[in-house]
């Protein structure tokens, strides 16, 4: 069957086929669970987002004699974070000149061959690649503690830190730099670089740690490749790993240059090596940076929804002139004929941001250089 461009290009076509496409650089919101596929979102209807920060109890429940009233307890002290939704919307211009030249000789102009095909396509995954990676920087930018976004004109310019407009995710700062999350001193007392730190017992005590504070134990640290190797050539993680000269239990690919790993010494911690990085604005100009830094690692609890999600917002999207009209959750795309000249709008647009409902859930780290030095 002839494939044209009508087929092509109808909105619910390219819905399916980008939500089908395994880019790169997409492993922390896939850990998630809240890239284009994923599960874990709430919708939240409007451009404003509102959700709650509900932190742990080590209270236990009061007892009472038989006969007697139930206790009064009071309700539990809810904080709220408030924003607007940053918006993000893009349109790619296919006109039908380029299109006719990348169709076979000798066919109508309104059937694609193999090549006018891939070529829409990679224009398809190009566009939601964009949308992939804000999504990865804003899931950074939750780990890191603050995403802000700041106004060049009509753009925003999405960034780690403050901006024009400030998204702080509320991590005790007990739970950053050295990680004195207990009151009682730093976790991290020494630095990973150096092959004889009790690399396990730093887990140990994180793991204890996050159980005092959320309720919840350690499962996941992600880190950039030279935190990796920081970590495999362990001297204590080594010999903890017993006489065999690999390390880690596992080894499997998460994603283009990226990689989640378990350890022989420490089964129950999933590490998630990530070295990609994205063009982001530095309060002055957009510079490559890694979403995790190289001196640092993230520590966190079982992924759940009880402590994070993502937040999906609205709005009405027309897809084009006298096209179907309706209210689009989070990540939307479709397309468009267009004449003078001739051809097809493909554009996208997307309302989010991840929600951190119990911040002491999340740990960022220093693990090596700086203070260490």
């Amino acid at each position: 069957m002839e494939t044209t461009i009508q087929d092509l290009l109808a909105p619910s076509t390219v819905v399916a086929a980008i939500s089908q496409l395994d880019l790169p650089g997409s492993s922390l919101q896939k850990l998630f669970g809240w890239g284009l596929s994923g599960t874990n979102k709430q919708k939240h209807r409007g451009r404003e987002f509102a959700y709650d920060i509900f932190n742990h109890t080590r209270k236990v429940a009061t007892a009472r004699g038989p006969g007697q009233a139930s206790a009064r307890t009071s309700p539990q002290s809810i904080g709220k974070i408030t924003g607007a939704f940053p918006r993000a919307a893009e349109t790619i211009s296919l006109l039908d000149e380029d299109l006719l030249n990348r169709r076979a000789l000798g066919e109508s102009g309104n059937t694609l061959d193999a090549m006018g095909q891939s070529y829409v396509t990679r224009q398809e995954a190009y566009l939601a690649q964009r949308f992939v990676n804000l999504v990865e920087l804003q899931t950074a930018a939750m780990l890191r503690g603050k995403y802000g976004y700041t106004a060049l004109g009509d753009d925003l310019i999405h960034g780690f830190g403050n901006g024009d407009v400030t998204v702080d995710f509320q991590i005790p700062d007990s739970h950053r730099g050295q990680l004195d999350m207990l009151g009682e001193g730093n976790l991290l007392d020494a630095d990973w670089a150096d092959p004889q730190t009790d690399i396990p017992g730093h887990l140990q005590d994180i793991n204890a740690a996050l159980v005092q504070r959320c309720g919840m134990g350690l499962s996941h640290v992600v880190l950039t490749g030279i935190g990796w190797q920081h970590v495999v050539n362990n001297e204590v993680v080594q010999d903890m790993g017993g006489s065999t000269n690999q390390v880690y239990a596992s080894l499997e690919r998460a994603s283009a240059g990226e990689f989640r790993a378990t350890l022989r010494a420490l089964p129950w911690v999933t590490f998630h090596v990530v070295d990609y990085g994205l063009e982001v604005f530095d309060g002055s100009e957009e510079v490559f940076t890694k979403l995790v830094e190289d001196d640092h690692a993230a520590f966190l609890p079982e992924i759940s929804p009880r402590w994070t999600h993502y937040l999906e917002g609205s709005e009405i999207v027309t897809d084009g002139p006298g096209g179907n009209r309706a209210e689009q959750y989070g990540f939307y795309a479709t397309s468009y004929a267009t004449h003078d000249p001739s051809g097809w709008n493909l554009m996208a647009v997307m309302n989010g941001i991840p929600a951190l409902t119990i911040p002491e859930a999340v740990a960022y780290g220093q693990i090596s250089g700086g203070m260490y030095a």
